[in-house]
């Protein structure tokens, strides 16, 4: 489990090391901070971080609207502006290149949790292909760069997916078991399931999904996953055999 890794580009020492602090207090990890402009991509592409808190004015050189007009060619990553600037053409500027969010100068912690959480949503949703499953639970999980984001206590927790045991259904809510803790999100087991699938899960029952990874034995109605005992249907038994080779 690994928390949200936010890339900081700020010119003004100061403020980048107050905007530094606000992320980690409201619980999310900086994996690093620029403050020229000219070394935004390398640390971008080194970094690759899970979302972008990007400053329009950054003196010589690209200001940050051109920067990320660039960087999103290379990959797409949630983005949000944080500027002193709000004047109209500025703010033209800024829309042109489809910002998931835009923070004002001077923010406080709440603000700035707010603009992360909103530019997640809007990421998702501008970035879901055509014809994916909607629910209205589906804010609370994203699968950004192949790994699932889940909200607990109040904030994002990043999961790769390899440690996810299995999920089981419970009423509208969906237990998320992994490696070595247990999570409980607000949306319906049919979604979590349409997430996780590319990552190697199958369904084994009408209330559990489970990965293959971590399957040790099937037996006629029941499959073991870390010594812990699932149920399987007869058809989602015929569908598991289909994919793991038997000698």
């Amino acid at each position: 489990m690994k928390q949200l890794q936010i890339m900081i580009v700020e010119d003004e020492p100061i403020i980048a090391q107050e905007i530094s602090m606000m992320v980690e207090d409201i619980g999310y990890q900086v994996c690093a901070v620029v403050m020229h402009s000219s070394k935004v991509s390398q640390t971008y592409a080194q970094c690759n971080p899970d979302l972008l808190l990007m400053d329009i004015n950054l003196g010589n050189g690209p200001d940050g609207i051109t920067l990320v007009e660039e960087l999103m060619k290379t990959r797409k990553t949630p983005f949000i502006f944080v500027t002193s600037y709000a004047d109209k053409s500025t703010l033209e500027r800024a829309k042109s290149v489809n910002p998931d969010g835009y923070v004002i100068k001077p923010f406080d912690n709440l603000d700035l949790q707010a603009a992360i959480e909103i530019a997640f949503a809007r990421f998702e949703q501008t970035n879901t292909p055509a014809g994916e499953v909607e629910d209205a639970t589906k804010k609370d999980n994203f699968l950004i760069n192949q790994h699932f984001f889940i909200r607990h206590k109040n904030k994002l927790i990043r999961l790769n997916p390899e440690n996810i045991l299995y999920a089981e259904a419970s009423s509208n809510y969906t237990q998320i078991v992994t490696t070595d803790q247990t999570y409980t999100v607000s949306s319906h087991l049919a979604i979590i399931e349409q997430k996780l699938a590319p990552a190697g899960f199958i369904r084994i029952h009408r209330s559990f999904i489970a990965n293959l990874l971590y399957i040790t034995s099937v037996e006629e109605d029941r499959v073991f996953i870390d010594k812990k005992c699932l149920p399987i249907s007869r058809n989602a038994r015929s569908l598991l055999l289909k994919h793991i080779t038997q000698l």
